[in-house]
């Protein structure tokens, strides 16, 4: 039988682990070189997205919202018979619209938070009689002016067909009741 020196045996294996250790070690090492280079290239060509559709929409969202809210409260109070009306057929109106962006948007994939502008609707609380028809009106025409610019820059920015229609097609009705809000103005002072 041979003799086995036990010592010799485990000094070699211990080599071939330190050996493989080292060579292991070394290849991670070269990999996350090789992947931190890869990285810095991403980052170096990285381009600005920018979704404008998304941006412009969440605006135009959020002053859709305020039109409603301010549109409520002159339901709510003590106000001559066209501003009421003017009231509801704005709620109804920017409801409609609403709803045809929000198709659009879920179809394209576009979340649009739902915020509204409280300060406005506080000035308008505050306010009663001709003060409050006055501040209502032209916080009606800024939103709708607002809004037709808003629409009116998705229109140049975008390139999707969908976009450009729904906006073109809202400019128009928001163009038709910024006209009564301006006739109602004018007859109001």
């Amino acid at each position: 039988m041979r003799n086995i020196n036990h010592k010799s045996t485990l000094n070699f294996y211990l080599i071939l682990c330190g050996m493989t250790l080292l060579t292991v070690t070394s290849c991670v090492f070269t990999n996350n070189k090789k992947e931190e280079s890869i990285f810095s290239n991403i980052a170096k060509n990285k381009k600005e997205y920018k979704n404008t559709e998304a941006e412009l929409l969440s605006k135009f969202n959020k002053q859709n919202i305020e039109l409603i809210s301010i549109s409520h409260k002159a339901r709510e109070k003590e106000v001559p018979f066209r501003i009421k009306c003017l009231a509801t057929d704005l709620i109804h109106e920017q409801k409609d619209i609403n709803i045809s962006i929000n198709k659009i948007a879920s179809k394209k994939l576009i979340i649009i938070p739902n915020v509204s502008n409280e300060k406005r609707l506080k000035e308008i609380e505050k306010a009663s009689g001709n003060s409050f028809n006055r501040k209502y009106l032209e916080n009606a025409s800024k939103i709708l002016t607002s809004q037709i610019d808003n629409l009116k820059l998705l229109t140049d920015t975008t390139k999707d067909v969908d976009f450009k229609i729904l906006a073109l097609q809202t400019i128009v009705k928001l163009n038709s009741s910024l006209q009564k809000v301006k006739r109602i103005k004018s007859i109001q002072t």
